[in-house]
């Protein structure tokens, strides 16, 4: 059974200083002992340790385990890049990060915007900017550190930008926040949303989609759930505690998953129109969150997915923009899903 962290402490600590020197750590001599309390915090402990431990340790990946539980059960941090939270909860630190562009980024990623949605209005068709909140916002109280000023107001600083663009959007924040009461919004391991998290934001879409009176094709559509499975987050590679994880942490997650079948009127002569595109990040085209799907089910439509991993939301744009798709049979809809932690970023690094 998974032991809480704070009943860890204290024979974590004797356990694995004593792993620790059988395997060679205690005989780097360099480790000082006269550390403070802010020392600990800012990691320099962990770090004196990791760098001694490695040095003389052979077996990399027992070290890189060892070293891994001991920040996390132990020191209670995560290595550089993410953020070991309250209950399990990780942060991924590229949500509190700021730079010297912070204000002129996002002004530039709302102009890029407006630029789409001016485009997308010239032949027709209606955009929807979804505006998903960073993790650390939504699950704020479980961070437990402060976040800057700047980006506490990154969001709202967007929006604005887009108001004075003359474009609507639509925050999914209020969404979230209502999930959570339920469930998680968002994995705990992971920097995306759960699939509650997922489905309860398609729903919010498919209302504003009713709403400005935009008629899709219908079509048949059927969600199923199949299951539970285990899950492993993107955010465990920077807690890598290994075969210690059964003790240590971070506990094991699971995840629902869903499937979605779609039965349009598509006859004998060609495929159905389908009036609805979505562009987005991982949040919209990894399968494990199934945000399409939960669109498809909620619009009583079909979908085109054109969301890509790794590209943050302006390039999947481009990409759609410049597709045969848009040319040839252009939609009625272009739902955008654009995480805030990119707006402050360079939009194409």
């Amino acid at each position: 059974m998974y032991l809480k962290r704070s009943h860890l402490h204290h024979a974590a600590a004797f356990g694995f200083v004593a792993a620790l020197a059988g395997i060679g750590l205690a005989s780097h001599p360099g480790i000082k002992s006269d550390h403070t309390s802010a020392d600990v915090f800012r990691g320099a402990v962990q770090s004196q340790y990791e760098a001694a431990f490695i040095a003389n340790n052979p077996l990399e990946e027992i070290a890189v385990s060892t070293l891994g539980a001991v920040r996390y059960g132990v020191f209670g941090q995560a290595m550089p890049g993410a953020i070991v939270g309250r209950d399990g909860w990780l942060f991924t630190t590229e949500e509190l990060v700021t730079s010297s562009d912070h204000t002129q980024n996002i002004a530039l990623a709302a102009g890029e915007v407006a630029a789409v949605h001016a485009e997308l209005a010239a032949r027709g068709i209606t955009l929807i900017p979804v505006i998903l909140p960073d993790k650390a916002e939504i699950y704020s109280e479980a961070l437990g550190v402060a976040r800057p000023e700047r980006v506490k107001s990154r969001r709202q600083r967007f929006l604005q930008e887009l108001a004075a663009e003359d474009v609507t959007a639509l925050d999914a924040t209020d969404t979230l926040l209502r999930t959570k009461e339920a469930a998680d919004a968002f994995m705990r391991s992971d920097t995306h949303w759960s699939p509650d998290g997922s489905r309860a934001v398609a729903r919010v879409v498919a209302e504003w989609v009713r709403d400005q009176g935009i008629s899709l094709a219908p079509a048949t559509v059927t969600t199923r759930a199949e299951g539970r499975i285990a899950f492993d987050g993107d955010l465990l590679r920077f807690v890598p505690t290994g075969a210690f994880r059964p003790l240590m942490g971070p506990p094991q997650e699971h995840i629902a998953r869903y499937a979605t079948t779609v039965e349009t009127g598509g006859g004998l002569f060609g495929a159905a129109q389908v009036d609805a595109v979505l562009v987005g990040t991982s949040f919209s085209a990894r399968e494990d969150w199934h945000f399409a799907g939960f669109l498809k089910q909620a619009l009583s439509a079909d979908v085109i997915n054109f969301a890509l991993e790794g590209r943050g939301p302006f390039r999947p744009m481009e990409a759609f923009l410049a597709s045969d798709f848009l040319k040839i049979t252009p939609p009625k809809t272009v739902i955008w899903e654009i995480p805030v932690r990119y707006v402050s970023k360079e939009l194409r690094p």
